[in-house]
């Protein structure tokens, strides 16, 4: 039995985490980018969110089960940013604590 991989999840393609073909970046840089290219996808899912949300209170063509899609969606890329944020802290903090 063969498990495929999951793809485009929390709104981040597998395109979206590998560099650009001849991309040459300062060290450093390319965990930067990804990082701030990952919050602002997420700060827009969550304004799509909002936006169904109040369509939805104003009896705007959204249907129930879209505007708890895009809930979901943003939901989720959230909490992939925060385990992201919480995997970097603690590799940084393991890091303190080796001895020089």
């Amino acid at each position: 039995m063969q498990i495929a991989a999951i793809s485009g999840v929390a709104g981040v393609s597998e395109t979206a985490l590998r560099p650009a073909a001849g991309a040459t970046a300062a060290p450093g840089q390319g965990f930067g980018k990804l990082v701030d290219e990952m919050v602002s996808k997420v700060s827009d899912l969550q304004v799509q969110a909002d936006q169904s949300i109040q369509s939805l209170a104003t009896g705007q063509g959204k249907g129930l089960h879209e505007v708890m899609i895009a809930v979901e969606k943003a939901s989720l890329s959230f909490q992939m940013l925060t385990q992201v944020r919480n995997k970097a802290v603690e590799a940084y903090q393991e890091i303190m604590r080796m001895p020089v």
